[in-house]
């Protein structure tokens, strides 16, 4: 062919089929990649994608037990390290698997091997999922657990589980799933007290005028603790001189008691005035705590206190304020008639005798409680008068006979006392300001 012409071409501009190929089938395996968007947990599997990214591998763990268990399958975790991630279904002749692989020195997992398609049998499928752990659980049942109000029992955990998956859980794992939870939302008990002393410094920064302060041992372990914020201290001095006494057990780990004093304001509304936590009702507790109190509040002329007969308060209101008179509630007193099955028309006059204003009025009502049962009228004149009836009291009790008000303080706490200490500080807080 003597008319063709022949261009020379450099060999490297030369490429073979079997390159170009190869080139678009690289392509092509890019194209199929999803965005590097980081997935949340909760994310549909259908978003899974070759190419996805999880903040780590904890992260693309919790994300594939969830899956399982919606899913209704299991798996097996065929490798794990630092920097990959591999697990395939735990049927054998099933094809599913994923595979992970960390991107570079960052934390993000990227899914570099994904096979969707599942190929097992239900017949593999049990209703005790091994993915179904109580970590997972907790992931699982946390917004359940941030309401302080709202209390959740193991049998709600295993009902909705039942319900939602159509899965089994032991009773164990669902409380343990219950307490992770809660831990993980409010910090363990141990870290509540080792955040103690940091938290009531940063109670006296941000509420001007409050007073804490906190008691240790030899050994620097938590003893006692006394928090009163500024707002009832400045409020205290337009008050009632009448403070109301009463302890409550806590309900945590480690238990202890739940220290309360409040009054009322000129506008007859509670005001409570300070807190504090001791290990029990003792002689010991009481006079640390009233002595913070006194050091926070001072003397006030004509001032009353008022409680049950528990013998530890009293001894630490006579120890550190001598000046001050000690009434008793009447209530407390007449539960102590009916253990001692007084007939009602004796306690009928009994509750007269306590709330009439005149001295003769009183005698009256005590005379016949002495005609009709001799040992109640010995018992009731045990107690000092003056403790328990308006009429002997030497001071003003502002129509407060009983520790009603401070029993409906101990109410609203009611579930408060079984949270960690800083949470149960901050419900206070949260009360007081609403």
């Amino acid at each position: 062919m003597e008319n063709e012409i022949i261009i020379p071409v450099e060999d490297q501009q030369i490429e073979s089929l079997d390159t170009i190929e190869g080139r678009k089938r690289k392509a092509k395996g890019k194209a199929k990649e999803s965005p590097s968007i980081i997935l949340k947990e909760n994310a549909s599997l259908d978003d899974v994608k070759l190419g996805s990214v999880f903040q780590d591998k904890n992260a693309m763990i919790r994300y594939f037990c969830l899956a399982a268990i919606k899913e209704h399958f299991e798996f097996y975790v065929k490798r794990s390290s630092n920097t990959r991630y591999s697990l395939v279904c735990a049927d054998e002749k099933c094809g599913w698997t994923v595979r992970g692989s960390r991107i570079k020195k960052s934390t993000l997992f990227k899914i570099v091997k994904f096979q969707r398609a599942h190929e097992c049998s239900v017949d593999i499928r049990k209703l005790h999922q091994r993915q179904a752990t109580s970590n997972v659980i907790r992931d699982y049942m946390i917004d359940n657990l941030r309401d302080i109000a709202t209390e959740v029992k193991p049998k709600f955990v295993i009902s909705e589980m039942k319900r939602a998956h159509g899965i089994d859980v032991g009773y164990g794992k669902a409380w343990h799933a219950i307490q992770k939870g809660l831990s993980l939302l409010r910090g363990t008990t141990e870290q509540n007290y080792e955040q103690m002393a940091s938290y009531l410094y940063m109670i006296e920064q941000k509420n001007p005028g409050s007073y804490t302060n906190i008691q240790r041992d030899a050994e620097n372990r938590f003893v006692y603790m006394f928090f009163m914020y500024g707002a009832s201290i400045s409020g205290w001095k337009y008050c009632r001189p009448l403070i109301v006494v009463d302890g409550t057990f806590l309900k945590n780990k480690y238990r202890g008691v739940l220290l309360v004093v409040v009054t009322k304001d000129a506008n007859n509304q509670i005001f409570p005035i300070a807190y504090g936590v001791a290990d029990s009702e003792n002689n010991e507790s009481y006079e640390w705590y009233f002595r913070e109190l006194k050091k926070g509040i001072g003397i006030r002329k004509d001032l009353i206190f008022l409680s049950d007969r528990h013998k530890a308060i009293a001894n630490g209101i006579a120890n550190i304020f001598p000046e001050c008179y000690h009434g008793i509630c009447i209530y407390h007193l007449e539960k102590n008639l009916k253990q001692r099955r007084v007939r009602n028309t004796v306690l009928s006059l009994f509750k007269s005798a306590a709330r009439v204003y005149l001295q003769s009025e009183f005698d009256d009502f005590m005379f016949q409680i002495a005609a009709v049962d001799k040992k109640t009228f010995n018992y009731l004149m045990e107690e000092p008068p003056g403790r328990w009836a308006r009429s002997h009291c030497p001071r003003r009790r502002y129509d407060m006979l009983t520790t009603n008000i401070v029993e409906s303080m101990n109410n609203v706490l009611r579930r408060a006392r079984e949270l960690p200490l800083l949470t149960m500080m901050d419900f206070i807080q949260e009360k007081l300001q609403s």
